[in-house]
């Protein structure tokens, strides 16, 4: 196995135990975002859908810039910022 980039151990970090939700409950989404790591470092990524559970948890698919697949993590509103989409 080779050697893993920090996007992917950040990525990784993040979708730790978080299971996914059933996906016909998960619908679509498109949004900009930037994930800080531990140092406080942003890394640009979109989260393409959303799903909250009974209890309010919220999880959000998420994919970071230059990884091919998106993984579902807990939405942390203090690591992973919603950017502004577009207009004014």
């Amino acid at each position: 196995m080779g050697d893993t980039t920090t996007v992917e151990r950040l990525l990784e970090e993040l979708a730790r135990g978080c299971a996914p939700p059933p996906e016909e409950e998960t619908p679509a989404a498109y949004r900009p975002v930037a994930v800080y790591d531990r140092t406080g470092w942003p890394w640009p990524g979109v989260i393409t859908g959303w799903w909250t559970d009974r209890d309010g948890l919220t999880l959000c698919r998420l994919r970071l810039s230059g990884l091919p697949e998106a993984r579902w993590t807990v939405f942390d509103a203090e690591r992973i910022i919603l950017l502004v989409a577009g207009g004014t």
